[in-house]
């Protein structure tokens, strides 16, 4: 349910690091830059084997309507339950209390020559409802915080059972922003399980 960016209040946590900085000389070395700042062009931890390392937890949540001026309960945490790559995957919260709320992780990379980005999801059991969709964005770094209408929504978590792989194309070539998480679109409390974000 679509709500006015007005009527919300936006949330941001940092868990991470969302840029590599890289030693390019050491004492003595003479002629060399000390450091310079650079882009990955590869996505750091991309299954979340290493936690959330290289990641940044980002939030975009409606007031919670239970407890004026708080936002809807989330969690965003790796998990060991289920995974589609490795041991480890993503497992991502929020209370739909509002019947709205995105939660996501997010890293900076170097887009140039991407043009897909896939991200594995796991669904307990097949479901005709809607209850959350798939949150994903790749594209270039936002003027300020990405929010829910940054995301392409456009797939629901619940339209299989086990892991199914969703892919997306990607239309910046450069450096930006790849996210990943769930937004909720039912009046119940959901967790979704993501695993393996690849870029190709």
């Amino acid at each position: 349910m679509d709500r006015p960016t007005a009527d919300r209040r936006q949330f941001l946590a940092l868990a991470g690091a969302t840029a590599t900085t890289v030693l390019a000389g050491c004492d003595g070395d003479e002629g060399q830059t000390p450091t310079e700042t650079t882009i990955p062009d590869t996505l750091t931890n991309p299954s979340f084997e290493s936690g959330l390392d290289g990641w940044t937890i980002g939030r975009d949540l409606p007031e919670d309507p239970n407890n004026a001026g708080e936002p809807v309960d989330s969690s965003v945490a790796v998990t060991d339950r289920v995974a589609s790559d490795g041991d480890r995957a993503l497992a991502c919260t929020i209370d739909g209390s509002a019947d709205d709320g995105t939660v996501w992780v997010e890293q900076r990379v170097d887009l140039s020559g991407v043009s897909e980005v896939s991200v594995d999801g796991f669904s307990a059991q097949e479901s005709f409802n809607t209850i959350a969709k798939l949150a994903v964005y790749a594209g270039p770094d936002p003027d300020g915080d990405l929010t829910e209408s940054d995301f392409d929504t456009s797939k629901a978590t619940e339209d299989h059972e086990g892991w199914e792989t969703y892919t997306y194309d990607v239309d910046h070539d450069g450096p930006g922003l790849v996210a990943v998480g769930i937004s909720v679109v039912w009046e119940t409390e959901v967790t979704r399980v993501l695993d393996d974000v690849r870029l190709d």
